[in-house]
């Protein structure tokens, strides 16, 4: 049996693996990563994601990152599970994987130039600009999942898939950003539907259970004022202030 770990934080794409992990009904160990306290620009962790993100999966002993490629993995792990149509012949394969790619690589990247545009710019108004740029594309992408979903009840027809979950969440990150999700009926059904299914609920308890770690520690992210190029000590001392300012205060 295949030895598996999944670094994982709450909110982040790695979401979509652990609900891949939990619809296989494997068997993994979770590692619960602190971005506010730094562990992800630890050299230890960057030896293994030089990225410095979330998910990364240690499958007996090697590490994997990249959601796509994870979850392609995992497919190819689990079999039965089904969480790809693969096997279907070289261009089918072909066709299914470059979906799998396209969230990534279209979806993804747009996903957090509109929840965190400071992120990627640091002046105002360019990142005001940028932003709505990001949403234009959105749209472009989103129109594009509303109608494949008038084929079935899933992105790739009447089978769920792996990149159903990388889809629940998309829609989870953008929700509050201002986004006009309410365009896409059919998708806003697909979320909902997808919270019904037993491995993403499964999965949103192990988030939650985490998430209320992270909140006593002071640790859970703030997405207004994450930004690019900080230390592992930056991220310590912002955690040490917050902590510090919640013991502080009166409770209510």
């Amino acid at each position: 049996m295949t030895s598996l770990r999944l670094f994982y934080a709450p909110g982040t794409c790695s979401r979509a693996v652990m609900i891949a992990l939990e619809e296989a009904g494997a068997e993994y160990d979770k590692q619960l990563v602190a971005y506010m306290n730094g562990e992800h620009r630890m050299p230890d962790y960057l030896a293994l994601n030089p990225n410095g993100k979330t998910p990364l999966l240690i499958a007996d002993g090697e590490p994997i990152h990249e959601t796509p490629a994870i979850l392609l993995y995992l497919a190819k792990l689990f079999p039965e599970a089904r969480l790809l149509p693969l096997g279907r012949g070289e261009v089918r394969d072909a066709q299914t994987i470059a979906h799998l790619i396209w969230c990534g690589s279209e979806l993804h990247p747009n996903v957090f130039r509109i929840r965190i545009p400071q992120f990627f710019c640091d002046h105002p108004e360019g990142r005001a600009r940028q932003k709505e740029m990001a949403e234009d594309s959105m749209h472009d992408k989103f129109a594009i999942i509303e109608q494949r979903l008038e084929r079935g009840p899933w992105f790739l027809g009447e089978d769920w898939s792996a990149i159903d979950a990388y889809l629940f969440w998309v829609w989870f990150r953008l929700d509050g950003t201002g986004f006009e999700l309410d365009r896409y009926p059919r998708f806003a059904d697909h979320y909902r539907r997808m919270q019904e299914r037993p491995a993403v609920q499964r999965a949103m308890a192990v988030e939650q259970s985490a998430g209320l770690i992270l909140r006593e520690q002071g640790l859970m992210v703030n997405f207004d004022t994450f930004t690019r190029g900080r230390t592992p000590e930056d991220f310590q001392a912002q955690a040490a202030a917050a902590q510090s300012q919640s013991v502080g205060s009166s409770p209510r």
